[in-house]
C-alpha cells in the first residue's frame, strides 16, 4: 500500500505524549484559512516554490516575478516538477506503508517518555484503509500510537482499538459558521465527539481565532455542544491562533486571507478555561 507524506520528524509533547515520530499525511477535506500546513491540503500534493525559482520553468506562465499563481496549475500535468529544478518541488513524497512501519520499529529507542508514532495531516483519515493498516502493524509491534484528526470521518470509531491517543479538532459548534469558514458541515464531527467520549479518552482541541470563535458567547456555545459527551474522558486543549504557516501559503501560490488581527489575548484563554472548568470539563492550554 502507498501513502503520500508531506512532512515527518520527531516532536516532544506536541503531538501526543513523549517523544514522537510524526507523519503528516497528504490531503485534507477542510479549508481552514489559518492552516499551518497549507501544502498538505491538496490530495495530489501542492507545488511549492522558493526565491530561487526561475519564472521560465512554467510554460503556462504560472510563475511571475518569482510568485506562483496556483489557480493556473489546475488540470496541468505538472511538467515543471517532472524534471528537478532549483526552487520548485512537490510537497509530498510517496512511501510504501511497510517502509513507514519499518522506520518506526527502527526508531523505538527514541520513543522515550511514553512516546511513539503520531499520524496527522492534512487529515489522516482521508487515507482510512492505509491509516488502519499502519496503525494495526504498529500496535502489533507494541508501539504507542496517536492520531490528530478533524473528526469528520463517519467510521472514525473503527480506529479506536488501534489508537492509544486520540486528538480531535473542533473548530466551531455552529454548523453554518463551520461550513462557511472551513468548507464542510460539523454534523458528523459532533456525533463522533459524543460517541468517542464514551469509548476512549481523548483531547478535543479548539483553535481560538478572534472574530470566528473566541468570544464569551462562543465559550458557552462549545460547552453546550459538548454537554452530552462523557466529560470524564475528555480534556479540552485551547490553541491560540498563529501565523506560522503564512510563508507556506505564499510558497504554494495560495491566497492567505488572515489579516493578522485574529490573535487572542491571555485573558481570552483564561475566560475560556474558567467557563469550561465551571461546567465540569478538564481544560488544558499549550
Amino acid at each position: 500500500m502507498l501513502v503520500n507524506i508531506f512532512q515527518k520528524g520527531f516532536n516532544f509533547l506536541q503531538d501526543g505524549p513523549g517523544n514522537r515520530l510524526v507523519y503528516h499525511l497528504q490531503g485534507c477535506n477542510m479549508r481552514c484559512p489559518w492552516c499551518a500546513n497549507p501544502e498538505g491540503i491538496n490530495e495530489k500534493g501542492s507545488i511549492m516554490i522558493t526565491n530561487e525559482i526561475d519564472d521560465n520553468i512554467c510554460p503556462k506562465g504560472a510563475i511571475s516575478s518569482k510568485n506562483l499563481d496556483s489557480s493556473i496549475c489546475k488540470g496541468c500535468p505538472r511538467i515543471c516538477i517532472q524534471t528537478p529544478h532549483m526552487g520548485i518541488k512537490l510537497s509530498c513524497i510517496t512511501y510504501e506503508t511497510d517502509d513507514v512501519v519499518d522506520e518506526a520499529i527502527r526508531s523505538k529507542a527514541m520513543f522515550f517518555s511514553n512516546g511513539g508514532v503520531t499520524f496527522t495531516g492534512g487529515e489522516p483519515t482521508l487515507n482510512m484503509p492505509v491509516l488502519t493498516d499502519m496503525l494495526k502493524k504498529l500496535k502489533q509491534n507494541n508501539i504507542n500510537t496517536a492520531i490528530e484528526t478533524n473528526g469528520s470521518h463517519p467510521q472514525l470509531a473503527s480506529l479506536i482499538e488501534y489508537v492509544d491517543n486520540l486528538i480531535v479538532d473542533f473548530k466551531h459548534y455552529d454548523d453554518e459558521k463551520h461550513r462557511k469558514t472551513v468548507g464542510i458541515s460539523n454534523a458528523i464531527i459532533k456525533r463522533n465527539l459524543k460517541k468517542l467520549s464514551f469509548l476512549t479518552n481523548m483531547i478535543i482541541r479548539i483553535p481560538l481565532v478572534k472574530g470566528f470563535n473566541a468570544e464569551e458567547e462562543n465559550a458557552h456555545g462549545f460547552v453546550q455542544a459538548l454537554s452530552e459527551c462523557n466529560k470524564n474522558n475528555i480534556s479540552i486543549e485551547l490553541i491560540k491562533f498563529h501565523e506560522y504557516g503564512k510563508s507556506k501559503w505564499i510558497q504554494c501560490g495560495m491566497e492567505y486571507n488572515m489579516s493578522g488581527n485574529e490573535y487572542v489575548s491571555k485573558s481570552t484563554i483564561e475566560m475560556f478555561t474558567r467557563i469550561f472548568n465551571e461546567n465540569g470539563f478538564n481544560c488544558i492550554t499549550t
